[in-house]
């Protein structure tokens, strides 16, 4: 009987150490997958949350404050009468601010199909929906759209047709369009 219970606890054994080993090969087997996949998505790009801009910033928004006031600007009539006095003058409200769309491309020579980052601001939109757009004789949508987040969006296309190409993109919503910018490819 000592003889069986010894056959039984070797057969028990055995399948322990081989269900061990093959649970250690899946572990190194799939720490290697996961290393050497990150690393290709490291180096094509992936990881990345938005293109990086590869010249300094050219887009410097101003403040909302008046670089002048009304007492400095000079009386038209030149007649002082006319004008009410700074204590009795009666408020007036601020004319709103146009949000406008502001777009940069970079680079701005290209091969054909290759990348052309789309990156620009629109203050003050969070969650706009912009359709970019190229110019053909009349502005016709671009199979690309951008979404406004903190004020600012970022895109890319890429573009088989030789030559300067204009690009634009538009909020829909409200009709706002942004300046055109001028990419030469091939």
């Amino acid at each position: 009987m000592a003889r069986d219970d010894d056959e039984d606890t070797s057969w028990t054994r055995q399948l322990l150490l081989g269900v061990g080993a093959l649970v250690a090969v899946a572990l190194v087997i799939g720490g290697v997958v996961s290393v050497i996949a990150l690393g290709a998505a490291r180096v094509t790009g992936l990881s990345d949350d938005r293109p990086t801009a590869t010249a300094p910033a050219s887009l410097y928004i101003p403040s909302d404050e008046p670089t002048t006031t009304p007492e400095a600007l000079p009386d038209p009539e030149g007649s002082a009468s006319a004008s009410p006095s700074p204590g009795t003058a009666s408020p007036t409200k601020k004319p709103k601010k146009r949000k406008a769309i502001t777009l940069q491309a970079s680079p701005q020579q290209v091969p054909a199909n290759e990348r052309i980052n789309l990156t620009g601001a629109y203050p003050r939109s969070d969650g706009a929906s912009l359709q970019v757009q190229r110019f053909e004789g009349s502005w016709v949508d671009f199979p690309v759209t951008a979404s406004v987040r903190g004020g600012s969006f970022a895109t890319f296309v890429y573009t088989g047709r030789s030559g300067p190409n204009r690009f634009r993109v538009v909020d829909k919503a409200s009709g706002r369009t942004s300046n055109p910018v001028r990419v030469v490819v091939g």
